[in-house]
C-alpha cells in the first residue's frame, strides 16, 4: 500500500466532480490517499513540496498540462513519483506516456502495481525582462519565441481552446504565421558548444514526439531525441507553410525545410533575447526572457505509465512502492 496525494484542478476543462469521487474511491482501495485541492499555481507547487517532507510515495495530478507541469516542479531530483489522471483539454504528457483518455481508466493504472520509472525533464534557467531569475523544468515542451506567442495567443481565448482543443492551437499557429511571424526578422540568439545562429523560435525536443495537435505526432527529426533535438527557426515567410504542414500531416520530420535548422544530439543550449522573448514550458507562458540556459536532466522525474517513452540511458523500471 503506497502513500498517495491526489491534486486535483477542478477548473479543467474534462473535470467533473464524479469522476473525482470515483477516482478517491477506487485508490483508497489499495493505498492511502489524501486528496487536496490547491487555490493556484503556486499553491499546488507547495502542496506537492508538503508531500514529499511529509513521506508521500507519489503525487496524482489531476486535470490538465498545467497541473501536470506545476506538481512536477516540486518532484524534479526527488524520490517521490508523479502519476497523471487526464482531464484537460489536450493532456499532451498523458498521450505522450501512453495513458487512458478516460480519467477512472487511468487512474486504474495506480490500482495494483503501478510501472513507475524515470524520465527525463529540461530545466531552464532564464534571466526575464524585468531581471528577476527563474528556475523551471519542463516535463514535454520547451519554446521560446513563436512557440511561447502561439500559446499566450490561443490562451486568450480560453472558451476556443475548451471547445475545439487541439483545433484551437492550430487555427492560432495559422493565424499568427499569417499575421506577424512570417514578417519577423531574428532577434534570438542561440548557441551551443558546437553552434551559434540568429533565430526568430527555438524548441527543443527531449521525447521521441510530442504533439498539440490530437493524435497527430510532432517530430524534429528521424528517431528519438539523443539527448535533445533543438528546432532553430530562421525565417518562416508564408511560401515555406505548404511544405511545413504537408511534413506534420504525413508525420514526417523537419528536417530539409528552408529556414530551419535542427541541432541533434544537444545536452544543453543558451538562449539570448536583448529584447525580450517569451517563453514556454509545457504550454505554459513563463514571462519573457532576455536569457536563459536549457538543460537536459535524464534521470529528474519518477513518473508512472503503461508506456514510457525516454530517451536512451533512462533507469530502468524500480518497483512499485508500499
Amino acid at each position: 500500500m503506497a502513500a498517495l496525494m491526489l491534486v486535483a484542478n477542478p477548473a479543467a476543462s474534462q473535470f467533473t466532480g464524479g469522476d473525482h469521487r470515483a477516482i478517491l474511491r477506487l485508490l483508497s482501495g489499495h493505498h492511502r490517499v489524501e486528496a487536496v485541492w490547491p487555490a493556484s499555481a503556486a499553491d499546488a507547487r507547495v502542496i506537492a513540496a508538503d508531500a514529499i517532507t511529509a513521506g508521500f510515495d507519489g503525487v496524482v495530478a489531476m486535470g490538465g498540462d498545467g497541473i501536470v507541469h506545476q506538481v512536477a516542479q516540486a518532484l524534479v531530483g526527488s524520490e517521490v513519483f508523479l502519476a497523471v489522471v487526464p482531464a484537460g483539454t489536450t493532456n499532451v504528457f498523458a498521450r505522450q506516456i501512453g495513458l487512458p483518455a478516460k480519467p477512472v481508466r487511468a487512474a486504474r493504472l495506480l490500482a495494483g502495481d503501478p510501472q513507475i520509472r524515470r524520465l527525463p525533464v529540461v530545466t531552464v534557467e532564464a534571466t526575464l525582462a524585468d531581471l528577476s531569475t527563474s528556475v523551471r523544468h519542463a516535463v514535454f515542451a520547451v519554446g521560446v519565441g513563436m512557440d511561447a506567442d502561439v500559446v499566450a495567443a490561443a490562451e486568450t481565448e480560453p472558451y476556443r481552446k475548451y471547445r475545439f482543443g487541439e483545433f484551437h492551437y492550430l487555427r492560432t499557429s495559422l493565424r499568427l504565421l499569417w499575421s506577424d511571424v512570417r514578417h519577423r526578422q531574428p532577434t534570438i540568439t542561440v548557441t551551443d558548444s558546437d553552434h551559434s545562429a540568429p533565430a526568430i523560435a527555438v524548441m527543443a525536443q527531449f521525447h521521441s514526439a510530442f504533439t498539440y495537435f490530437g493524435s497527430r505526432p510532432l517530430r524534429f527529426a528521424p528517431g528519438v531525441p539523443d539527448p535533445m533535438t533543438v528546432l532553430v527557426v530562421h525565417r518562416l515567410p508564408i511560401r515555406r507553410l505548404p511544405s511545413l504542414l504537408l511534413r506534420i500531416a504525413a508525420r514526417r520530420s523537419l528536417t530539409e525545410i528552408a529556414g530551419i535548422d535542427i541541432w541533434r544530439k544537444i545536452d544543453a543550449f543558451e538562449v539570448s533575447a536583448p529584447g525580450g522573448a517569451r517563453y514556454e514550458l509545457d504550454g505554459e507562458v513563463m514571462g519573457e526572457l532576455i536569457s536563459g540556459t536549457v538543460t537536459f536532466r535524464p534521470d529528474a522525474l519518477w513518473v508512472v505509465g503503461p508506456r514510457l517513452i525516454a530517451a536512451p540511458g533512462d533507469d530502468p523500471a524500480r518497483p512499485a512502492p508500499g
